[in-house]
């Protein structure tokens, strides 16, 4: 949290998944990592075409786990 406002932190990619599935795994386990140290969390979903590039300069979920909260 900055000045009370959230600020994006990490993006989730379902393109680098296997399917959906796996993709919303890994929602599931980002919004409990982050209960878990009691952070707050908020998802926004957005759909991009398959070619189109992220649409934001955010690292994924695994980077961020690893250099953020350490695992």
């Amino acid at each position: 949290m900055v000045d009370g406002d959230l600020k994006a932190a990490f993006a989730v990619d379902a393109r680098r998944y296997a399917d959906d599935v796996a993709a919303r795994e890994v929602v599931k386990e980002a919004g409990t990592a982050l209960r878990e140290r009691g952070q707050a969390g908020q998802f926004e979903f957005h759909e991009v075409t398959a070619d189109e590039p992220v649409p934001f300069d955010l690292p994924g979920w695994d980077e961020y786990r690893d250099r953020v909260l350490h695992g």
